[in-house]
């Protein structure tokens, strides 16, 4: 309403994986105590799994215990490692279409520790909107989705490094925004508002070409 109100539409951003190196903080922990067969660096498991839970020596209960300890700790959250020049570059971006929120499916209880990451590393402030309370996190991206869906058209874009996102975004046909596909070259769709990414600076260049420059 606020947004609609004022006549602004914008850019949303998503936080883990594609502003904080999050999975670095797990895959060390993971690594020390369960083990890590594949001897994988954090990179290397975020390119092959994308995410920890995908790896096969890491589904069990002890590393889902592990992976929620960190993931709901706020003290945690504010010294998670800053995707490098992330924080330059989406001050770049505001100048061109302004960031009006950062929506992430972490869990609402570590807001303090999310915001302070966020100051912390001087990226443009904006409302934080975090999973709730009752939604369980397996429905995390579905809710993501619906939100997105919500707040279209004033939130045009997202970036986000999130393939599901994607495919619950085209399946509900709602949300006819753009999302800008951190680090998923390898993604294919014939949706042209879907624009994969390799980096930060090639989501600067596709959003200088594919967005309006705010006056």
């Amino acid at each position: 309403k606020r947004l609609k109100r004022n006549k602004i539409c914008g850019l949303a951003l998503d936080i883990d994986e594609t502003l904080s190196f999050t999975i670095g903080c797990l895959v060390e922990r993971l690594s020390k105590d369960i083990g890590n067969p594949e001897n994988l660096t954090a990179r290397e498991v975020f390119l092959k799994y994308r995410v920890t839970q995908n790896a096969p020596c890491w589904q069990n209960k002890e590393a889902e215990k592990i992976v929620d300890e960190i993931i709901n700790s706020d003290k945690l959250q504010r010294d998670l490692p800053l995707i490098e020049n992330a924080n330059d570059l989406v001050a770049k971006i505001n100048k061109i279409i302004p960031i009006v929120a950062y929506i992430t499916a972490r869990p609402s209880l570590i807001r303090n520790g999310t915001e302070f990451w966020l100051k912390k590393h001087g990226f443009v402030k904006a409302p934080v909107i975090l999973r709730p309370k009752g939604i369980n996190k397996r429905e995390g991206t579905k809710w993501k989705s619906k939100v997105l869906q919500y707040l279209y058209p004033e939130v045009s874009a997202i970036v986000d490094d999130n393939p599901s996102l994607v495919r619950w975004l085209v399946k509900s046909k709602i949300y006819k925004g753009k999302v800008f596909l951190y680090e998923n070259l390898e993604f294919k769709s014939d949706n042209q508002n879907i624009i994969p990414c390799k980096d930060w600076n090639n989501v600067l260049k596709q959003i200088k070409k594919n967005c309006k420059r705010v006056k």
